[in-house]
């Protein structure tokens, strides 16, 4: 599987034979479990962090595309003259 030995208890997957449905749906299910264990919801502090990141990136990409149409919008009537 892999060269990491600490990952070869999770694996119940023989290497010769493939998994089948059940085994493959059980498996996603321990790993699901394994995941939800150890991530937490973000605190109210760093939901706002990023609500603001994205309101500038939202800000930026607005301003960008602003500009860049109103270049064109002056630039082109110009050039078919």
């Amino acid at each position: 599987m892999s060269s990491y030995p600490k990952y070869e208890k999770y694996s119940k997957i023989d290497q010769k034979k493939k998994p089948g449905l059940y085994e493959r749906f059980t498996i996603f299910l321990q790993n699901a479990k394994r995941i939800l264990k150890i991530a937490n919801k973000p605190n109210r502090k760093d939901y706002f962090l990023v609500f603001k990141i994205c309101g500038i990136g939202i800000l930026i990409l607005g301003a960008l595309s602003f500009v860049i149409q109103l270049i064109f919008s002056v630039t082109l009537p110009i050039a078919q003259i």
